[in-house]
């Protein structure tokens, strides 16, 4: 009887650092993170030989090219978010974005000859 007790405590004492465990390795989701997200994609009719810089804060942040996503998670306050043409700083998009936690930011990045833009969109794929 000893032994059969003694193996039902061991296997719960087992089975609650199993679940510790795992609530330590799955960390916050992506929905509970204290910070914001800033996502941007090529329009779908802008080059493929495009690739559009971006600088936050005053920082060179990245750069993506057509087909990819640019993502980068920001501290919840205002940043200044710039979007260019590597070597084009006078065609520049700039603004402000208001980052609050967990919100996501998402912009479709468009190109004229003269001037690189953002548009807001709801939902990057």
């Amino acid at each position: 009887m000893k032994r059969a007790n003694f193996v039902i405590v061991v296997s719960v004492v087992v089975a609650l650092l199993f679940a510790s465990a795992n609530q330590i390795t799955a960390g916050p989701s992506e929905y509970s993170r204290p910070e914001g997200i800033l996502r941007m994609k090529h329009s779908p009719v802008l080059g493929i030989n495009i690739p559009i810089a971006v600088w936050i804060d005053g920082v060179q942040a990245g750069a993506f090219a057509k087909g990819h996503v640019y993502q980068r998670y920001l501290a919840p306050g205002r940043h200044d978010v710039y979007a260019s043409r590597p070597g084009q700083m006078f065609d520049s998009w700039y603004g402000t974005l208001d980052v609050r936690p967990g919100e996501t930011y998402s912009f479709v990045v468009k190109c004229t000859p003269n001037q690189v833009y953002l548009l807001p969109v709801t939902r990057i794929n």
